[in-house]
């Protein structure tokens, strides 16, 4: 689904072995409205999970991408308290990662927020949390990714994520495609199934969520052509291997992966 005015990146924070693979992602998006701390919160927590909680260089990174550059200030989801004068996420994450601007933070009220500012590479600067009315902020929303270690037909695949979780994994960019691509890895099949469709009638490709097939990353030979449609429907597979998409039929039993929006 498309979001207007926002913009998105999926970053891993957990993966690992097992029948049920869960890999927990944070999936941010800017918010381009004016908004002080306490209202930014409100709307993240009522459209997203929560304003932006930033845990590791690697998840800044992650936000630097989504705003790509765009000029200006922009709220996350760290303030002070203000009884202990300590740094608390709006989720309540502990976690002790900071990127201050060179001699922040250096507000010595007792209620100061966090901005990320553009003219600073996006480093951190503290404010007095009243008079960040006008800046526009970073939301983040859960999402997990699951491969389900059982062989099942396509159709059969979509169902189970249909009826247990939400539906089969789609990949519209290639922050989506990394994310597979580890959550693939540790597949019991050679390749693994996502909710990439053919129709015959259509000759066209399509995501089971309903979006267009933009982004793409077939492997040679597969995807860009005319599908034979003799001997049944096909459907799109990630390769647990090389990672590229491959057109299988659709009556094979491979492992999948489910997505859960939180």
């Amino acid at each position: 689904m498309t979001v207007m005015g926002s913009s998105l990146y999926f970053y891993l924070l957990f993966s690992g072995l097992c029948s049920l693979c869960f890999c927990v992602t944070r999936q941010f998006y800017v918010v381009n409205e004016k908004k002080n701390w306490n209202k930014a919160q409100k709307y993240c927590r009522e459209k997203y999970t929560d304003l932006a909680t930033i845990e590791s260089q690697e998840e800044m990174a992650a936000v630097k991408t989504v705003l790509n550059g765009t000029q200006g200030h922009f709220l996350i989801g760290l303030r002070q308290n203000e009884t202990t004068l300590t740094w608390v996420w709006s989720d309540g994450s502990n976690s002790s990662f900071r990127d201050w601007k060179n001699g922040e933070p250096n507000n010595h009220g007792s209620d100061n927020c966090v901005e990320l500012q553009s003219e600073n590479k996006y480093m951190w600067n503290d404010l007095t949390c009243y008079t960040s009315y006008s800046n526009p902020f970073v939301c983040y929303k859960n999402v997990f990714l699951i491969l389900v270690n059982q062989n099942k037909t396509w159709w059969d695949a979509l169902g189970y994520c249909r009826q247990n979780h939400l539906d089969l994994v789609s990949v519209h960019t290639v922050e989506d495609q990394q994310l597979v691509k580890l959550v693939a890895k540790n597949a019991t099949t050679a390749n693994v199934w996502m909710g990439l469709h053919h129709s015959c009638i259509l000759n066209l490709w399509f995501w089971t969520d309903g979006e267009p097939l933009c982004y793409q990353n077939w492997a040679p030979g597969n995807g860009t052509g005319v599908e034979v449609c003799t001997g049944g429907d096909r459907s799109g597979a990630i390769q647990s291997g090389s990672k590229q998409w491959i057109s299988l039929l659709e009556t094979q039993k491979l492992n999948f992966i489910c997505i859960i929006k939180g």
